[in-house]
This record gives structure tokens, sequence and C-alpha cells, in this order.
């Protein structure tokens, strides 16, 4: 019997061994997860193109940067904003993301 014992009590320390290499390798592998899933956001922000508001046939039109055609008509008039607004407009207000241009658009709406 204690010959039989023998062997099992030899091969613990090897199989608490391979278990601490599996977990550090799980963990690591997450680890890399994690970071590849962020470096991978931060380029889709990066390439994300901004927008710009200009007037089109009276309106307010939204343009994705370096366009010409609009990618969204507006319902917002042109000649109801405020003149420093209309001659902003004409220049054509760049706006970054898709947040800023929902503030801007809730703050001519107010």
């Amino acid at each position: 019997m204690q010959k039989v014992m023998r062997p099992f009590w030899m091969l613990l320390p090897v199989m608490a061994f391979s278990l601490l290499v599996v977990c550090v390798s799980a963990g690591k592998s997450v680890e890399y997860e994690k970071s590849a899933a962020i470096a991978r956001q931060a380029v889709r922000k990066t390439e994300e193109p901004g927008f710009v508001l200009r007037e089109a046939d009276g309106h307010l039109a939204l343009f994705r940067e370096g366009a010409e055609m609009p990618y969204k008509m507006l319902d917002t008039e042109v000649w109801l904003l405020p003149e420093e607004d209309r001659l902003a407009l004409a220049e054509g207000i760049h706006v970054a993301d898709e947040a800023a241009l929902r503030q801007l658009l809730e703050d001519w709406d107010n």
C-alpha cells in the first residue's frame, strides 16, 4: 500500500506547478485581450470621422468630415437661428463626435 501512495505524493508538486502555469497563462491571456480591446476602441475613435454643420437648402445639414453631399438633413430652418450662428454655419461648424453634435443641437433647440 505504501508503494502505491508514494508515486501519488511525488506527482502532487508536479500537478500543482502545472496548475500554476495554466492559471498564469490564462491570466496573461485575459490581460492581453483587455489591452487589445482598449487599443481597438482607441483606433476606432480616432478613425471615426467628425461632422460639419452647414446650411443646405435653407435648413441645417449634417456633413461627414470632407464630404460634399449632406449626410443628414435636419428640420431646423437656418433663418430661425441667431445671426452669429448663421455666420458660423456659412463657414461650417466642425463637431468632433456625436456627443458634441447632440449637445450643440440641444443648445439650439432651447
